[in-house]
């Protein structure tokens, strides 16, 4: 089978709890800045060395935020800010190409977190116009499953980080 390369989103909803039509948030703008995932390092600079390296330490990140963006502030919104405990799922629609034939193909994007809330925007008041209001939240939970295959998970409470499929701490976790 050949390896598909992947194309664009073309469509998404973004849930709270579970992916039920009755947890879908009405009024997210039309796209949202993923989460950026940053290794801790230390900066090494030792004798017979030509210079420095930052070093990363495998399984450790940095603290990572999501700006969750609405169209306008909503008592849906305000209740999202308000509950750390339940995870925000963002299902979408990728599309892929197959390099051989041309041909199209629409696999499941599923990504969920969780996080506790750090600010809330409430945006502003625009004449026929969105306010853009936002919740930023802390992330402490990750994963990222295409077409049913776990590609990313970091689970910063448990000391889980899954990157490309692989589990970057396992042997950490047999150590310790």
């Amino acid at each position: 089978m050949p390896k598909l390369i992947p194309d664009k989103i073309n469509n998404y909803n973004v849930y709270t709890g579970t992916a039920s039509e009755a947890n879908r948030l009405i009024g997210v703008v039309d796209e949202t800045t993923l989460p950026n995932l940053q290794n801790l390092s230390e900066t090494i600079s030792l004798a017979g060395m030509a210079g420095e390296i930052d070093s990363p330490t495998i399984g450790q990140y940095k603290s990572m935020e999501i700006d969750i963006v609405f169209s306008n502030i909503a008592r849906s919104s305000l209740e999202l800010a308000g509950q750390d405990n339940i995870p925000l799922i963002f299902r979408s629609a990728q599309e892929f190409v197959n390099p051989e034939n041309s041909t199209k193909s629409i696999k499941n994007r599923t990504i969920t977190l969780r996080g506790m809330t750090k600010e809330i925007n409430f945006g502003s008041l625009k004449k026929s116009g969105y306010g853009k209001p936002s919740i930023k939240k802390e992330v402490t939970y990750y994963k990222e499953v295409i077409d049913g295959e776990v590609v990313t998970e970091v689970d910063k409470f448990n000391g889980k980080a899954i990157i490309g499929g692989i589990d970057q701490t396992k042997d950490i976790l047999d150590c310790i």
